[in-house]
């Protein structure tokens, strides 16, 4: 073997190494941490009257340092989701904004993982993403807000959902949702209290509509 063909064997083999040793450390550092403990923190979300209604056996959390995404099944029948964002803890709920229509099919994250892969809903995630002072909901254009609602501590709408994203104050895209089955019945809501900030979305097969938040805590 000459020593140029050497010197080319080595440089492969060191820039293998080189993005090998990135991708883990990405992955280590910004990757979500699954388990099936932590959700009991959350179940305050939930009225008393209600808790023995979820199925624990299908209750998981997905855990990183500033968020912590829970999901819960009630009834068997719907799917709630309950995404703590710690870093918005003292953002005004104003801010928090509903966009529609927006171009969601170009949107691209240079390196991410993807929560739930493989599920009727799954979450694409920016590694590192931010959300300092701002976080908005976008959904795309086959989406549909059939009405709004709002509370003292929250707001938010039922309608259904193809496409949508989560972005910051920047207007740049962080999260992306996709219901792979298509036009899923949802309740959206963005829910400030208990010193944090937190989305919720219930989604379910079956008819329902707004009302189906009575069965949360959101005082």
């Amino acid at each position: 073997m000459n020593k140029t063909l050497k010197i080319i064997i080595a440089t492969i083999i060191l820039v293998v190494i080189s993005y090998l040793s990135y991708f883990f450390y990405v992955t280590i550092r910004y990757s979500h941490s699954s388990d099936k403990q932590t959700y009991k923190e959350y179940m305050w979300v939930f009225k008393d009257s209600v808790k023995t209604n979820l199925n624990t056996n299908f209750c998981y959390s997905y855990v990183k340092k500033r968020d912590v995404y829970n999901n819960f099944h009630y009834k068997d029948i719907y799917n709630i989701i309950v995404w703590e964002f710690k870093d918005l803890a003292n953002v005004e709920l104003k801010k928090a904004t509903i966009n529609q229509n927006v171009n969601l099919y170009d949107v691209k994250f240079q390196s991410g993982e993807i929560l739930n892969k493989g599920s009727d809903l799954e979450f694409t995630i920016n590694y590192g993403f931010v959300f300092n002072s701002e976080i908005n909901v976008n959904l795309d254009e086959y989406s549909k807000i059939e009405r709004t609602f709002k509370g003292t501590n929250y707001k938010g709408f039922y309608g259904s959902i193809n496409h949508m994203s989560l972005s910051n104050e920047k207007g740049e895209h962080q999260i992306l949702s996709d219901f792979t089955k298509g036009l899923t019945p949802t309740v959206f809501l963005f829910y400030k209290g208990h010193q944090s900030f937190y989305i919720v979305m219930i989604n379910s097969e079956k008819p329902f509509d707004e009302n189906i938040i009575k069965i949360l805590n959101l005082d």
